[in-house]
């Protein structure tokens, strides 16, 4: 095999980018797939009925699938990514010579933060005296402001210069405004926009919370910003030193592009990642979210709970909030160091009592049948019973299994009645820790909406109804509940 060097593409390119103005990108892929089931990563499952097990497509037999009753055929979980873009191989500093080199740069470092402060402070001043009496907001800012802006943008390239970029070599230029409007680009660090902001002085899409940033909010007022909200319905020598801002060949959507939004995104996408030599990952602002949130428990190693959340949210529909409460809760069964949860922490988190049902949720999770599971298993199982078409309509009918006086509450002797099904041998201390489970809102009686909110958090426990919803056909029940709602 031949040696690859650091300028060997990583990704194969099914065509090399031509020396153009502008380049035109034709959609092969126009036509939305016939079969959506085909499009996503699974695995081959055959699903014996006369035994409840599933068999994947190596021949070993897996657990009893506890969902089968939802009609779930198992779930598998996507490859990772080669590529984690936000592991820090050395979070600690370590070593004399680490240490002798801090103190022997500390000069430097006081210089640079001099140069800083002030380029800061002189662009805070120029900012504010081009701001000063403009209240439109709605249309671009006059030219003569504009110019005292220029202050501003030449105190960015200081900064920059402070920071450790003295030199930046440019390839390519940037096409005139008036032929490509809008720029997209990598975003890895708050290093790019200082840049862009000397060097072409956008108007940026940026997050709310940076309006609240001292000196630089005002700064990004100044710019037009477009504010969004990201919750409403991601060696330093070597990177100082071969930073660049390139300019790609323009790409023009085609017709079906200009409709599909998301198509020209991930197109655009793969044409970054192949100027940039790397490979694109899944990983979204979400697992920066998740990452902050095992950080903030103090994890070992927090970067091995993201789990590329752009996959997750294509697949499931479920949000960066959603998955923070779920690693919340996969926290709290007490994870070891490798981010590994044993069976019984996990039933002790959900209230589950040690019997054959129980094994089977947590086997359903395991997939890799090695006793333990991980964040990932753990929130791609959740996710996939959560969005299972039968879930909402076993909730349904648990609930009212539970209701059996029809008055909207579930009482704790109720609810035992019920999970005797299902636990042979359930004492009155097991039955409090479930009822606690459901009573979200602690008030001592479990409402329908306190049922419906703890399986939305926890819908693996779902299946604690099973052997009394199998009694019933769950598809007929559930289409005439849903005709007497309508």
């Amino acid at each position: 095999m031949a040696e690859l060097d650091i300028t060997s593409p990583l990704l194969s390119s099914p065509s090399s980018y031509q020396p153009q103005t502008v380049l035109t990108v034709h959609d092969d892929q126009d036509s939305e797939p016939s079969n959506l089931q085909s499009s996503l990563p699974t695995t081959i499952l055959h699903q014996n009925h006369n035994h409840g097990r599933t068999h994947n497509e190596n021949g070993h037999h897996s657990s009893p699938n506890p969902y089968e009753f939802l009609r779930s055929g198992g779930f598998s979980i996507p490859a990772s990514t080669t590529v984690d873009p936000f592991r820090n191989e050395t979070p600690f500093i370590s070593g004399i010579y680490e240490v002798i080199k801090i103190v022997l740069c500390l000069p430097i470092a006081l210089a640079r933060l001099v140069l800083f402060g002030a380029s800061l402070v002189v662009g805070y001043m120029a900012t504010k005296v081009a701001l000063a009496g403009w209240r439109d907001k709605q249309n671009p800012m006059p030219k003569w402001r504009c110019r005292l802006m220029w202050v501003t943008r030449v105190c960015a390239r200081f900064i920059l210069f402070s920071f450790g970029y003295h030199w930046i070599r440019r390839k390519g230029k940037p096409a005139p405004r008036e032929i490509a409007p809008v720029v997209v680009s990598n975003h890895v660090s708050y290093i790019e926009p200082i840049f862009y902001f000397y060097e072409l002085f956008p108007t940026i899409v940026a997050s709310e919370s940076h309006d609240s940033i001292p000196f630089v909010g005002t700064i990004i007022r100044a710019m037009q910003v477009i504010y969004v909200n990201r919750f409403s319905p991601t060696s330093r020598k070597n990177a100082v030193n071969e930073i660049k801002v390139e300019y790609l060949p323009l790409i023009m959507p085609s017709d079906h592009q200009k409709q599909n939004a998301v198509r020209f995104a991930e197109r655009t996408g793969r044409a970054m990642a192949s100027a940039l030599n790397v490979v694109q990952t899944s990983h979204s602002y979400g697992d920066l979210m998740l990452l902050m949130k095992a950080a903030q428990l103090q994890q070992e190693k927090p970067w091995i709970y993201m789990v590329e959340m752009a996959r997750i949210e294509s697949l499931y529909h479920i949000s960066s909030l959603e998955a923070v409460d779920f690693l919340d809760k996969f926290l709290s069964m007490n994870p070891d160091p490798s981010g590994c949860v044993k069976p019984h922490d996990f039933l002790r988190v959900l209230q589950l009592k040690a019997c054959t049902l129980s094994e089977e949720i947590f086997g359903f999770l395991d997939v890799e049948k090695n006793g333990s599971i991980t964040f990932k298993q753990f929130l791609f199982g959740s996710a996939h019973v959560l969005k299972l078409p039968l879930f909402r309509q076993a909730c349904e009918l648990a609930f009212a299994e539970c209701d059996t006086d029809g008055d909207n509450f579930c009482t704790k002797k109720e609810l035992a009645d019920v999970l005797r099904h299902t636990f042979r041998e359930l004492d009155d201390d097991e039955v409090q820790g479930l009822f606690n489970l459901f009573d979200t809102d602690n008030d001592g009686r479990m409402s329908r909406d306190d049922f419906f909110y703890c399986l939305r958090k926890n819908p693996l426990v779902i299946a604690i109804f099973s052997p009394r919803l199998l009694r019933k056909n769950l598809s007929k029940a559930g289409d005439k509940m849903l005709e007497d709602i309508v």
